[in-house]
């Protein structure tokens, strides 16, 4: 479960995976785009004897939404690194 702030009050969300529909996606690069307004981030693979890699996911978030998620991004490393 997370919470979320929305202005004064707290709220719960219950988030719920089907793994059949929703793969996990390694990705050994990212690159990372802005405009005015949102931030996309890019995941690639690599591709055996290609010299180029292959965009397997595309996030877009408006940057009040990256920065938090940088934050808990950053808390989280942290929380579980040795």
């Amino acid at each position: 479960m997370a919470d979320q702030q929305s202005g004064d009050k707290k709220r719960s969300v219950d988030f719920r995976v089907d793994p059949a529909k929703t793969p996990i996606l390694y990705s050994e690069s990212y690159l990372i785009s802005s405009s005015e307004n949102s931030v996309v981030f890019n995941f690639a693979q690599p591709i055996i004897g290609a010299e180029h890699q292959n965009i397997v996911s595309r996030i877009a978030m408006n940057r009040e939404q990256a920065k938090q998620f940088l934050k808990n991004l950053n808390d989280h490393i942290e929380k579980y690194e040795l």
